[in-house]
């Protein structure tokens, strides 16, 4: 048995922009492609790192890209 894994953002900021499908995009420190995969399914949640989290929804991922900090486009910025 996989797995389920979790995008969480600490933010409450985020919970109206994520409903409506207006941040379609993460930039998270690190290389994540080992832990995430294209087309894997995740829980998307708002909430403290120890605290109660809110499950906002399922989502598929759709790509998983490393990139320096220096590489990081306005554009990347923007999706974020």
């Amino acid at each position: 048995m996989s797995s389920l894994y979790v995008l969480n953002f600490y933010s409450p900021f985020f919970v109206d922009q994520l409903k409506r499908g207006r941040k379609t995009a993460t930039i998270r420190l690190g290389d994540k492609s080992r832990k995430y995969d294209r087309s894997q399914v995740v829980w998307i949640t708002v909430g403290n790192r120890h605290g109660p989290r809110e499950k906002i929804f399922a989502a598929v991922i759709d790509d998983v890209e490393v990139k320096k900090v220096s590489e990081i486009s306005p554009r990347d910025i923007e999706h974020d």
